[in-house]
């Protein structure tokens, strides 16, 4: 193997490493987005869920109140 061929066989390893390396972050960062917007996902949805389970018997309060009235309102003569 003669010199020019033995430094650019040299120069195509070294772009190789730089190139796994470059896989290497991209792979990682990749990762970290995806477990960034599932939590993003978590903090969006969870009041919403907490806030319905937790406000269910007022809901479930006032529709029974509306429904007292429409009965009221119905019973009445015309």
């Amino acid at each position: 193997m003669n010199p020019e061929e033995r430094r650019l066989l040299e120069r195509s390893l070294k772009l190789a490493e730089e190139n796994n390396e470059i896989l290497k972050k991209m792979r990682a960062q990749a990762r970290r987005q995806t477990i960034y917007g599932f939590i993003r996902l978590v903090i969006i949805l969870l009041p919403f869920v907490l806030g319905y389970f937790l406000l269910e018997p007022y809901f479930d309060q006032a529709r029974e109140n509306y429904n007292g009235v429409r009965n009221l309102f119905n019973s009445l003569p015309r």
